[in-house]
């Protein structure tokens, strides 16, 4: 009797072994498939992806930071003219951030897809939210700079924050300073810094270049900028969805 108790734990450990080696399996297959998608600009079949890897694993860091990142990136991708549906994205993005953060505080991107959830979704409050919300931007953004130095997007980011922050109207630093503790502090010098950084590190990025030169025509330095917009006529689009933007930069150095 006892020999067959133990033939039975043992055929039952097996099966275990066996079903979790094969969900595993199944999981790398859709985070596989997943991220051809995304580099293919199927951002839509990729986010269906890394969700079907959520049901099988509600924790999976891979499919927490990247489908928050992928919301993010369609909210933005609809245009100011859907307001209601991009703030559907911007909740579900801060929602997955927050998990991953959750269950994965020690990892860097957890804050960056927040960081960038938080960015979008502040984009659509009023004055007095914004302010707010740029104070948690700048945390969960300098939180995934020290952890993961080496993501170019980081920096990127961080750039963008400090160039959007440090050209805000006289008006809003007048606000802030009335509504809470102010803004955070920012410079341009920084902005042109990181941005810079992230060039460096991710060249092929069109995305990086014509935030540099939007950041340039904040600050009245239009030279600078045409040279940026003029570099990025040449470029090749390498990367998902950047068609758009190469011809965003064309628009804007036609008007200049």
């Amino acid at each position: 009797m006892d020999k067959l108790i133990y033939l039975i734990v043992i055929l039952f450990l097996m099966m275990s072994v066996n079903s979790l080696a094969q969900s595993e399996s199944e999981i790398d297959s859709l985070q596989t498939k997943a991220e051809e998608k995304f580099n293919e600009g199927d951002e839509k079949e990729s986010l269906d992806l890394y969700l079907e890897i959520l049901k099988r694993d509600s924790t999976h860091y891979d499919a927490l930071w990247n489908a928050s990142l992928i919301n993010s990136r369609l909210g933005y991708q609809l245009g100011d003219d859907k307001e209601k549906k991009q703030l559907e994205y911007y909740n579900e993005a801060l929602d997955l951030a927050d998990k991953a953060i959750e269950h994965h505080g020690d990892k860097g991107h957890s804050y960056y897809v927040k960081a960038v959830a938080l960015g979008r979704w502040g984009e659509l409050q009023d004055t007095e939210t914004r302010i707010k919300t740029s104070h948690k931007i700048k945390e969960n953004v300098e939180k995934a700079a020290d952890m993961i130095p080496n993501y170019a997007p980081v920096w990127h980011l961080y750039g963008v924050f400090h160039s959007d922050v440090a050209n805000i109207s006289g008006a809003e630093k007048f606000a802030a300073n009335l509504i809470s503790k102010g803004v955070p502090d920012a410079s341009n010098k920084k902005a042109e810094e990181y941005i810079k950084k992230a060039i460096e590190m991710m060249p092929e990025s069109i995305l990086f270049r014509l935030d540099l030169a939007k950041h340039y025509l904040k600050v009245d330095d239009e030279e600078r900028a045409k040279k940026v917009l003029e570099e990025i006529t040449g470029m090749d689009v390498t990367l998902p969805n950047e068609g758009q933007l190469k011809e965003e930069a064309a628009k804007i150095l036609e008007d200049l």
